[in-house]
């Protein structure tokens, strides 16, 4: 029988190994939102933090119809997409999303995750909640 890399690190623990938010963490959620006005392609605005040791689950993204070929993305300082890629939002999105390199990232020091628009200037409603596991 195979073993997952945090299973193998559970199954041996050794000091350089102990797990914290990869098995065993708590799971936590973080809700912000963001009302556009009209704001240009290319707008950023901070929309959470990843704690130095959180890992990233995933996003329930919420938005209304930004305008026509409107995108939102969500990343940090070191990849703007690293947790949403850009998502069309011409018409109302709700829609559970993670990238597959997002998706288990873990933070390495306090590191607020950044929303980004694209293609066209955005107006209406973004909602976030950010799934995320903690070591405590």
């Amino acid at each position: 029988m195979a073993n997952g890399s945090n299973y193998a690190k559970y199954a041996s623990p050794t000091m350089r190994n102990l797990l914290g938010a990869e098995y065993g963490g708590k799971v936590r959620a973080m809700y912000d939102e963001f009302t556009f006005a009209g704001e240009a392609a290319g707008t950023t605005v901070n929309m959470g933090v990843l704690r130095k040791g959180e890992v990233f689950l995933g996003a329930l993204l919420v938005a209304a119809a930004l305008g026509s070929s409107v995108t939102v993305q969500l990343g940090d300082s070191g990849d703007d997409d690293r947790y949403i890629a850009a998502t069309v939002c011409t018409s109302a999105v709700e829609a559970f999303k993670g990238k597959t390199d997002g998706v288990g990232y873990k933070a390495t020091a306090d590191t607020p995750l950044v929303l980004k628009t694209g293609a066209a200037a955005a107006t209406g409603k973004v909602q976030l909640v950010i799934f995320k596991a903690a070591s405590n």
